[in-house]
């Protein structure tokens, strides 16, 4: 294994008790280091102080952006000077120019590209995923794709949760031998879940409404509208519950008014992890209607709590879900197979028991333990 590393740097824009999957991720990969003795400090933003075992430097989101970059840089600074390897899960300009300032060993994990959603965010492209990487963009739109293209070849190793991620990385002039895939892992099922009959109370579902939900931030990529007005022209039993929040929260709101089914669809907003679980488990469907992910982690969780999946056969979605066996695939755009899907699972229970029962022998794989030995070799090299 060569040296043996014993102090850890982890780098993140995001960690509890803010939500999210890097925060929940970096929270448990410190504390599964912590307990194996090694010396854990964490980077991040936030300003909510926690007890933890480790130590957790905390920047203030609340601060002008260039008194943040500067006390960010001098935290990584005077934190990692005395760590053996960064391992950066965000952040990655400052994390980048300080490591390689101090000629630190730098792993970082990249679950996404940013430059894409950025430019889609702010309505710069129309492009897919795929067709973006190689397609000329303005020039505020390019630079970004450099950036990233920049700090990511400056680290040792770069690690996906997918096989699409990885090759979208080497499309960005990373070495193949430099990119590892580690598929995320399941956590453990927080206590005292919500009942669905309680969830369905909450919302005023009653027990023979069928219940949709879907989970993520409400961006233009995630297919939400068409869900809207795929559940407009189901049957008045059909409820559709939306957990998280984004930038087109208004124009969906007013897409449901639009279709006259506002009192058929709940925006939830950001939940809880337990809250968002117990809501996954009270649903009769979730649907991911996504036009790019790298690897979701809330199809995870669909699976862990036994919820039948409907989502899209992109990016990273199919190394997860194979069609008919542990979830429904559909074609990215296509409303009519979402209808069809949506009608199955309504009309066809013991095809409903076959795919929660293929998810659950597929979460069996993704062991917390496994990820934690595919990764600690390469932080450890």
């Amino acid at each position: 294994m060569g040296k043996n590393w014993g102090t850890f740097c982890l780098i993140t824009g995001i960690f509890p008790p803010d939500i999210g999957g890097p925060a929940t991720y970096v929270s448990r990969f410190a504390s599964s280091l912590h307990e194996q003795g090694y010396e854990v400090h964490v980077v991040t933003l936030g300003d909510e102080a926690q007890s933890l075992p480790f130590s957790v430097y905390r920047i203030a989101r609340a601060l002008p952006l260039p008194i943040r970059l500067l006390l960010l840089f001098a935290t990584l600074l005077r934190v990692g000077w005395k760590a053996d390897v960064w391992y950066i899960n965000g952040l990655e300009v400052p994390a980048v120019l300080a490591g390689l300032l101090l000629r630190k060993r730098l792993v970082m994990k990249i679950v996404g590209d940013y430059a894409w959603e950025r430019a889609m965010n702010l309505g710069l492209t129309t492009d897919s995923i795929d067709g973006f990487q190689h397609t000329r963009q303005c020039r505020q739109v390019e630079w970004h794709k450099w950036l990233r293209g920049w700090y990511t070849r400056r680290v040792s190793t770069v690690i996906t949760p997918s096989r699409y991620l990885k090759s979208l990385v080497q499309g960005w002039g990373v070495p193949e031998n430099r990119v590892q895939v580690i598929y995320n892992a399941v956590e453990e099922l927080p206590p005292n879940l919500l009942s669905r009959q309680e969830i369905r109370q909450r919302f005023g579902f009653s027990e023979d409404d069928k219940f949709v939900i879907t989970v993520g931030r409400l961006v233009k990529w995630k297919g939400i509208a068409q869900l809207i007005e795929v559940v407009a022209s189901l049957d008045e039993s059909v409820k559709l519950l939306i957990l998280g929040d984004g930038p087109e929260k208004n124009m969906l709101t007013e897409l449901a008014t639009q279709r006259d089914v506002a009192g058929r669809i709940i925006f939830g907003g950001k939940a809880e992890r337990s809250f968002t679980l117990s809501a996954i488990r009270a649903a009769d469907v979730f649907v991911l209607n996504t036009g790019y992910e790298g690897f979701s982690h809330v199809l995870l969780e669909a699976m862990q709590v036994g919820t039948p999946i409907i989502t899209t056969n992109v990016c990273g979605n199919p190394e997860l879900v194979a069609h008919n066996q542990n979830g429904i695939l559909i074609p990215v755009g296509d409303i009519e197979a979402l209808h069809s899907a949506l009608q199955r699972i309504f009309s066809q229970p013991s095809s409903c028991q076959a795919l929660i029962s293929g998810g659950r022998e597929s979460i069996e794989r993704l062991t917390w333990e496994r990820l934690l030995a595919q990764t600690l070799p390469i932080l450890t090299y």
